[in-house]
């Protein structure tokens, strides 16, 4: 009795025991996730605190920019473009499917096979083996039925006819570009021959393109002529850089002024403008001579001085002005309105908008109106004779139509021997010869600006404003 009462009282024991050891360990648990809890509770704390440390930071450097709606702007342009490639993509796809049922109802309405084109292909192979088989008059006998046959074809006579008239317009297209640039180039090629001509050669018939005797004698002459009065070619370069830069300027703000500044009047002065290019300049010469001989600008004579023409491109009048204010104002018109809108929004004025915004967009439009405007007061000679400052800076312009005066001086002096074998009175081809050679020299800068910026001007004048009113 009493020894079932002992192990009673050691079963008890033992499960009291067991109770408690189960109790511990749901304890050690208890306190391990609450010190996971900690710790997860502190990383996260350590990353809040390194993020808004890290943002502080940013702030205080003043590194952090909030996105403009210009950029903004664009990233959604960016979107809408990439979605509708997409759209474009799914499009196509569908199209080609939806061809592919088309096809295949057609087949089967026809009651044709859907491999009807390799059916094709193997019957096409089957005939020329049975071709090769014949002998050669009977052969010949099925090519000349095959022949009239599609002679007598009348889609193929509708398919002969286009080819026909495509080849003939393009025949004469290439006649045409080909005389085009034989009218261009020609004149190149013969001052380039002049140039490398000898003087004595002018009178011998045999001598066309290629001279009989190279010399560089011409190329020098016509170089002394050129400078004679000065640093003619450098003076041209100069004052044709500066003109055109004004121009530039002046022609710009015009025409963003005729296209997005609208007043009263506006389209009415803008037409004014256009119209001041059916007058010739020679009507207007009494006129100009009589205003800036008998005015000055802030006390400066402007009749002998080249500041009339800075001051007349300055203000829009000067070497057709109209032209470029006319490619500007339809270069700004065709530029986006969101733009502007976007450049207002971001609290940019007029004159911020025009500089930052407009200006970057119309590059295009600059480079056409540069070059345009440099060679052509490049190749001046009116407004020069006009207001006279070819005395106080000679051009080339001016110096190469005064190089017959001064030939005979020239020559007498510095080539003495081929002044006696010319003889006393110079031929009129020999004056030809030196003013051709001058002529290349003049356009020699030209030619050689050209050679590099050929591309660039190129797809500027594709970008310019040449479109609608």
């Amino acid at each position: 009795m009493m020894s079932n009462d002992n192990n009673e009282v050691k079963d008890v024991i033992t499960e009291e025991e067991t109770v408690e050891n189960v109790e511990n360990v749901e304890n050690v648990e208890n306190e391990e996730n609450v010190e996971n809890e900690e710790n997860v509770e502190e990383t996260e704390n350590t990353e809040n605190t390194e993020v808004v440390s890290e943002k502080a930071t940013v702030e205080k450097n003043g590194t952090k920019k909030e996105k403009t709606s210009t950029e903004l702007l664009m990233e959604e342009s960016i979107i809408a473009a990439q979605k509708e490639k997409e759209a474009q993509e799914r499009d196509a796809r569908n199209t080609y499917l939806c061809f592919q049922r088309n096809m295949q109802q057609f087949y089967e309405y026809e009651g044709l096979d859907a491999n009807q084109e390799e059916l094709d292909k193997k019957a096409l192979i089957e005939k020329e083996k049975e071709i090769e088989a014949m002998s050669f008059g009977q052969e010949l006998k099925y090519r000349f039925n095959q022949f009239r046959a599609e002679m007598a074809n009348p889609t193929k006579k509708k398919i002969r006819y286009n080819q026909f008239v495509m080849t003939l317009i393009s025949i004469l297209r290439a006649v045409i570009l080909f005389g085009l640039c034989f009218i261009i180039i020609m004149p190149i090629f013969e001052k380039v021959s002049y140039a490398f001509r000898h003087p004595l050669d002018i009178s011998n018939p045999q001598v066309m393109w290629i001279p009989e005797k190279w010399s560089t004698m011409n190329i020098s002459i016509a170089y002394e002529l050129l400078v004679a009065d000065g640093p003619t070619i450098w003076n041209s370069l100069l004052l044709s850089a500066i003109t055109t830069v004004i121009q530039v300027i002046a022609t710009a703000v015009a025409g963003y002024a005729f296209a997005r500044l609208k007043f009263k009047g506006s389209n009415i002065i803008f037409y004014l403008v256009i119209t001041s290019l059916a007058f010739p300049p020679e009507s207007l010469n009494i006129s100009r001579t009589l205003f800036f001989g008998n005015n000055t600008f802030f006390g400066i004579m402007l009749m002998q001085n080249a500041l009339a023409i800075y001051i007349m491109s300055l203000f829009g009048m000067g070497l057709r002005s109209a032209i470029f204010i006319f490619l500007f104002r339809q270069t700004f018109r065709n530029l986006p309105i969101e733009l502007e809108e976007s450049a207002e929004i971001d609290g940019a004025g007029v004159i911020r908008t025009f500089w930052s915004v407009m200006l970057p967009n119309a590059k295009g439009t600059i480079v056409t109106v540069s070059l345009f405007a440099f060679v052509w007061q490049y190749n001046d000679y009116y407004w020069a004779t006009l207001f006279g400052y070819k005395r106080s800076m000679p051009l080339v312009t001016t110096a190469l139509a005064a190089a017959a005066e001064m030939m005979n001086s020239v020559i007498g002096t510095n080539y003495p021997t081929l002044k006696r074998e010319l003889g006393d009175v110079i031929s009129g081809e020999f004056y030809e010869l030196i003013t051709q050679t001058g002529a290349l020299i003049m356009m020699l800068p030209l030619l050689i600006a050209y050679l590099f910026i050929q591309r660039l001007f190129v797809e500027s004048v594709e970008r310019s404003g040449i479109t609608g009113m």
